[in-house]
């Protein structure tokens, strides 16, 4: 090889690269975000699967009892919806929601649901129907990009977040003595924990439960990128990210709950279980410890999944959220 050729050489390798990376960091970004790419399947299958004849007993036990509450709230959901609605997000995207309101017009308690990534509201009514048969109006609402609202791109929680302001504020008007709960689950937990540091936050929100959520979207897909691909975070975290803010509006960086909570005011429940490998039980410990709120509390479900901690200690998880509720009202 000739010294004249190598400049040659080196051009067409870093073109091929170039190619490389962007096949696949467009290839991860439809993966990761848009609508109904069916990447919660193949997240689960490489979950690892415990050979622990008790933790297996565990968590069919839980499986078997989400199963059934789930089939009793899509049934009791369907009768006691009292009304549909659909928001016009900031960017003009139409979002829709459900709404489960007492027949008492004196009741002023309101929970928000925030569901997961690529779930819908119905598939959590089952925590509705708990706060509804508590007494509680409540607001399920689909998130961008879910359900019956409208999106090419999930919001990984921080779009969600400036529709989430939205139906905060709906609640408002519909009733101004609203007196809120905010419970949002994996992605919608992000959702809950980044809403929180927004400078418009409702006043009526008087506590947020996260259950199960992740300390950042970076953090979230980097953990993916490792154990589904075994490939490392750069290049393509970074040209991931910069493609997701051309296409979908934001970048994975700025996508940060930690950043967020560190201007939390309101009292927050962390809820995580040590068997969540989805996302993983370390960044509990991460978000917990970012949250400015005096007023926070952990709880920690031994031999929970992810988002499985209501149905392997239900007495507990239901207990803690009613107690902590209670003294931060």
């Amino acid at each position: 090889m000739t010294l004249k050729k190598f400049p040659l050489i080196v051009s067409i390798c870093a073109i091929v690269f170039l190619c490389v990376l962007c096949y696949a960091a467009n290839y991860m970004l439809n993966f990761a975000i848009v609508r109904q790419s069916g990447s919660n399947d193949s997240i689960h299958k490489m979950l690892a699967v415990s050979e622990d004849a008790e933790q297996v007993a565990r968590e069919q036990r839980a499986a078997l009892l989400e199963k059934r509450m789930t089939l009793q709230a899509q049934e009791w959901g369907t009768a006691a919806c009292t009304k549909t609605q659909e928001l016009t997000a900031e960017d003009g995207i139409v979002l829709h929601g459900y709404f489960f309101m007492q027949p008492d017009s004196s009741v002023h308690r309101w929970a928000v649901i925030v569901h997961g990534y690529n779930d819908i509201a119905q598939e959590f009514w089952s925590y509705a129907q708990a706060y509804y048969e508590k007494g509680w109006n409540v607001l399920t609402p689909d998130l961008r990009a879910s359900g019956k609202s409208q999106g090419s791109f999930i919001g990984m929680g921080w779009l969600d977040r400036r529709d989430i302001i939205l139906w905060l504020s709906e609640v408002v008007k519909l009733d101004a003595q609203a007196q809120i709960v905010l419970h949002g689950f994996s992605m919608g937990a992000a959702a809950v924990m980044m809403v929180s540091g927004e400078k418009d936050f409702p006043e009526a929100v008087k506590v947020c439960i996260e259950d199960s959520g992740y300390s950042s979207v970076w953090a979230e897909l980097e953990d993916k990128l490792h154990k589904m691909y075994h490939l490392p975070s750069f290049p393509i975290m970074h040209a991931v990210s910069v493609l997701s803010k051309f296409r979908a509006g934001y970048s994975f960086r700025e996508a940060d709950c930690v950043k967020q909570l560190r201007k939390n005011k309101t009292p927050m429940l962390f809820i995580h279980g040590d068997a969540d490998d989805y996302n993983p039980f370390y960044m509990q410990d991460i978000v917990y410890e970012a949250d400015a709120c005096e007023q926070k509390k952990k709880l920690v479900v031994h031999g929970a999944r992810h988002v499985m901690s209501a149905f392997t200690e239900p007495d507990v998880y239901w207990n803690t959220v009613w107690n902590f509720i209670e003294e931060n009202w």
